[in-house]
């Protein structure tokens, strides 16, 4: 398992294996359609009763999520592209073919309900947990591990006002930086939940907002930030 941010880590939170995150990465779009199944609930991505994600489309929540979870696990791939993966499972259902233009689904993306997507993560790390096991406790107690880091972002006026730039960077150059804390459980390695913040929040502050996640009972392991 691939966790470029945080390197010291990446041998305790890699209990799944490289093989397991290869064969993944490496599904097809209808592939990855039956291994979400087994964590998703259909509710969670079922229509909106009225709104933006009410209508009946070709894109529906559902399908536009998996799409962006399948674009996201292989880099550097093209919107173009899914949309290829689409018309091919359309055939595979027998359904009609469908315009090449990728304009459906980056609207379709676009309108991806956060909670929707925060509870889709949260789901998959309690499913993660159970098939794990009690390999990360400490006797008998579940052991979450807190680290932050940063990263920058591309460089629009939105990004630069609530994720501003060090005070010493020339005008004009750089990128927004944005940090963030991520709470992790060291018996699968799933993340639990992340906080953002810029250059201005402290860790232990981000960390505090994290509070929510830990039960009784827990260990909570992290450096001095």
């Amino acid at each position: 398992m691939h966790t470029p941010y945080f390197p010291t880590l990446r041998s305790s939170l890699a209990a799944l294996g490289r093989r397991t995150a290869r064969h993944v990465r490496q599904a097809t779009l209808a592939q990855l359609q039956q291994y979400l199944g087994d964590f998703l609930p259909a509710p969670l991505l079922s229509p909106e009763d009225d709104g933006p994600n009410s209508r009946e489309r070709v894109f529906s929540l559902r399908l536009t999520f998996e799409c962006f979870v399948w674009q996201l696990l292989k880099p550097k791939t093209s919107c173009r592209e899914v949309v290829r993966q689409v018309q091919a499972l359309l055939r595979l259902a027998g359904r009609g073919l469908i315009d090449e233009s990728d304009s459906a689904y980056v609207q379709a993306r676009q309108r991806l309900p956060r909670e929707r997507i925060e509870k889709a993560l949260s789901l998959t790390a309690q499913a993660a947990d159970r098939r794990a096991g009690s390999g990360g406790q400490l006797q008998g107690r579940p052991v979450k591990v807190a680290d932050g880091s940063s990263t920058q972002l591309a460089d629009t006026r939105k990004n630069q006002k609530t994720y501003p730039q060090h005070s010493t960077q020339k005008p004009g150059c750089g990128f927004p930086l944005m940090k963030f804390v991520v709470l992790f459980s060291l018996c699968s390695g799933a993340v639990l939940k992340v906080m953002l913040g810029n250059k201005h929040c402290h860790d232990l502050r981000l960390l505090r907002a994290l509070w929510e996640e830990l039960k009784k009972g827990d260990i909570l392991l992290g450096d001095r930030a």
